[in-house]
């Protein structure tokens, strides 16, 4: 059945203003920023320019201090539901099949128009195999079939292989001033709120999620994170790039997407990019995605 999407109802300070206002401005900024998967930098004149990504080689954040442990992933940790810890499964026979869920679309999906007048809403969660994020509204919840059929495909794999976990997904198409991109049908937000780098608590507060944690804890964070990446991948045939700030996750996700051959026309498979990303992985996908088969 197809139905109507939902319509998407989609500056700096002269250097001479006082230092209290500035200083709420400041503020604001910080507390803004907590909504939004990726920041908005802004030219001297007000306008939005494009945060210059560094890339994630084998220089990525040598000016920067290196995660309490800078050990490589390794992908042999996982709990289970009750918390013990119990190994994932060894093979990386990853599982591409969209659950059978009803899917809302657009009229112009029927009449076999492409985007953007064919999209899909990110249905709402069935069971705990992902979460949407707490400030991502319905009309941001639309994009290209191929990128929503992704997602589901990807929450499903990522809970088969970490029980009792999930994905948070956000802003899909999310054109306006929060983002710079978006606006394609192919962005969208992903977490691991317990797993990444830093999680997002709201108000400007990006607490580290490694910090006092023992070295087998993190490797098995970072593990997760990097299964993540590998499903993705996988189920995108290599046509990804992920924004995301570890690169002791970068270095061997990009040294194992080599090796399994993928070559991505969207750009690097991962790579460091501003600071934000610290907390979710940026995902954009190539435009040509398509829906995977159905379970």
């Amino acid at each position: 059945m197809c139905y109507a999407p939902s319509v998407v109802r989609s500056p700096w300070l002269k250097v001479g203003l006082p230092l209290g206002a500035a200083a709420l401005i400041a503020g604001g900024l910080a507390v803004a920023s907590q909504l939004v998967g990726e920041a908005v930098v802004l030219s001297p004149d007000g306008r939005p320019v494009e945060a210059a990504p560094h890339d994630g080689g084998l220089d990525a954040g040598a000016d920067e201090p290196a995660p309490p442990d800078a050990g490589a992933p390794d992908a042999s940790w996982r709990y289970d539901r009750q918390g013990a810890l119990v190994r994932p499964p060894a093979d990386e026979d990853y599982r591409c099949r969209q659950p059978a869920v009803e899917i809302e679309a657009s009229e112009g999906c029927a009449a076999g128009r492409p985007y953007p007048h064919c999209r899909w809403r990110l249905p709402d969660p069935e069971g705990d195999a992902y979460e949407i994020w707490r400030n991502t509204t319905d009309d941001h919840r639309w994009a290209r079939p191929g990128l929503v059929s992704l997602l589901l495909a990807t929450a499903a794999e990522y809970q088969r292989r970490w029980p009792g976990e999930h994905v948070t997904i956000g802003d899909l198409d999310a054109p306006g001033p929060r983002h710079q991109t978006h606006d394609r049908g192919v962005d969208v937000d992903m977490y691991l709120l317990e797993s990444m780098i830093a999680r997002n608590e709201g108000g400007g507060r990006y607490p580290d999620n490694y910090e006092g944690r023992s070295r087998a804890e993190v490797r098995s964070m970072r593990a997760r994170v990097m299964d993540l990446g590998k499903i993705l991948a996988t189920c995108a045939n290599g046509q990804i790039r992920i924004y995301y700030n570890d690169p002791d996750v970068v270095r061997p996700f990009r040294a194992w997407f080599d090796e399994r051959g993928y070559v991505s026309e969207v750009g690097n498979a991962m790579q460091m990019h501003n600071e934000l990303h610290r907390f979710h992985y940026h995902l954009t996908v190539a435009d040509s995605t398509e829906p995977l088969p159905t379970e």
